[in-house]
């Protein structure tokens, strides 16, 4: 079921009227703003739902903050009184900042910048749009009688409708700043709940109606349980206590240093992802073009020899074979080059219409594989382009499913996932430049080349 279409019908043009005038925005930028938060919440909460920790976060939080959908039923009707909005945007905004942690004022500042709103008009809008979206959320769980598993199930079956319905412009900073490459590549999934079952034990004598009380209460709620035993066994309860208690300081323990390096590893992560944004974001489109290598033949003759003997495919791929490695090879070992240059992939093609493989472009990607194996510093942007699309299928959702294909094929040959962003384009022409509409339509895949 796609979701998209609902978040449609709830803000609706009555809605977003009012709430232009809650925030003091003109109407057009309320629509935008609000259109890219329901991207992003939704993105977000397919990111958080791939640990078991996100998975229950996001069911409790639907089911003590009482999200059934009630309010969608008369939502414009509560935005004409300013005292219900103000807390239904406390409310949402509360709840972003325990469902995604540390990233509220990030989205604020990404859906300033992209609708040209004011940043305290994206926070207010941030929490409304939260609140609904958890609403939306909670009527599905209530009339399809989810669990937090089925919901988090429900969650990424939207991804494929969120791949083709995110605005070309918002992607990038979409997959930047909120980190779902791994979600939109297709390679996250939801996290599986562990079941803990119940334990009974042998009737006694003694304990048989306790033991029977314990497991209908264990089924629902998992808990160590004591049972009390006779006098004549306190020596051996104590030894059990003694021993419990120190199973569970070591577990404790254990438990607080893996999450103090989890942490670490994870700053130590989102400062590389970061490092990959603010490069990437400042290279303007222009000094791509000026540093792009020609992909004419004789461009290619005059390449320096010494680097023909640098990583080679070790089969044949036709023409193209080696191109990649010995356009690369000289600009990476100059340190005066500067980065962003921008480097075709024409040894990658795809069947007209598909996300099938010519023959020869396994051997290229490989290629590229072994290239970010040997420049381990080196991070790259995929940039797609199609004009083959079929069906019901765009140019831009096409384009961006190639270019997140020739990335999982990296991540598989054992490519960190981080040093490689990917983004389609379509056909490449800009709708907002007329002048654009008499460039032809274009088809191929291009590299650019973040950090050396």
């Amino acid at each position: 079921m796609n979701l998209f279409p609902t978040f449609n019908d709830v803000l609706n043009s009555d809605v977003l009227s009012r709430l232009a005038l809650y925030v003091d925005e003109p109407a057009e930028k309320t629509r935008k703003a609000v259109d890219a938060l329901v991207y992003t919440i939704i993105g977000g909460l397919m990111k958080r739902t791939t640990t078991e920790i996100g998975v229950n976060q996001l069911y409790n939080h639907i089911q003590k903050g009482h999200y059934d959908g009630s309010l969608t039923d008369n939502l414009v009707q509560v935005l004409n009184d300013p005292s219900r909005t103000n807390s239904l945007i406390t409310q949402g905004n509360d709840v972003i900042s325990h469902l995604l942690p540390a990233m509220k004022s990030s989205i604020g500042s990404m859906i300033s910048t992209y609708a040209g709103i004011r940043n305290s008009s994206a926070i207010s809008l941030l929490g409304l749009t939260t609140t609904v979206v958890l609403h939306v959320l909670g009527r599905q769980v209530r009339e399809r009688k989810l669990d937090a598993d089925s919901l988090a199930a429900s969650l990424f079956e939207q991804r494929e409708a969120f791949v083709n319905i995110v605005p070309e412009d918002l992607m990038p900073r979409l997959v930047d700043k909120v980190g779902i490459q791994q979600v939109v590549a297709g390679i996250a999934a939801p996290a599986r709940r562990t079941v803990i079952e119940p334990v009974t034990r042998p009737a006694s004598s003694v304990a048989a109606p306790v033991s029977a009380t314990r497991t209908t209460s264990t089924a629902t709620r998992p808990a160590i349980t004591y049972e009390p035993v006779g006098e004549s066994e306190d020596n051996g309860s104590l030894v059990k206590w003694a021993v419990g208690g120190l199973i569970a300081a070591v577990i404790i323990a254990g438990g607080y240093y893996i999450y103090q390096n989890t942490q670490n590893y994870s700053n130590g992560n989102e400062l590389s992802d970061e490092t990959v944004v603010t490069s990437d974001t400042v290279q303007a489109d222009t000094v791509a073009r000026s540093l792009a290598v020609p992909v004419d033949s004789a461009a290619r003759t005059t390449t320096p020899p010494r680097a023909a003997s640098a990583v080679a495919p070790t089969t044949p791929a036709g023409p193209s074979s080696g191109t990649l490695s010995q356009q690369l090879t000289p600009y990476l070992g100059n340190a005066a080059l500067p980065k962003g240059r921008v480097f075709p992939l024409s040894g990658v093609s795809f069947q007209p219409g598909s996300l099938t493989m010519t023959p020869g472009s396994e051997t290229a990607v490989t290629e590229l594989a072994t290239l970010l194996k040997t420049y381990p510093n080196m991070q790259i942007q995929l940039i797609g382009y199609a004009n083959d699309a079929r069906g019901d299928v765009t140019n831009k959702a096409l384009s961006f499913k190639r270019v997140n294909q020739i990335k999982q094929q990296l991540v598989s040959s054992g490519v960190n996932y981080i040093r490689i962003d990917a983004i389609g384009r379509g056909t490449g022409r800009v709708r907002s430049d007329s002048a654009s509409l008499t460039k032809p339509a274009l088809r191929k895949i291009d590299m650019r080349v973040v950090v050396k």
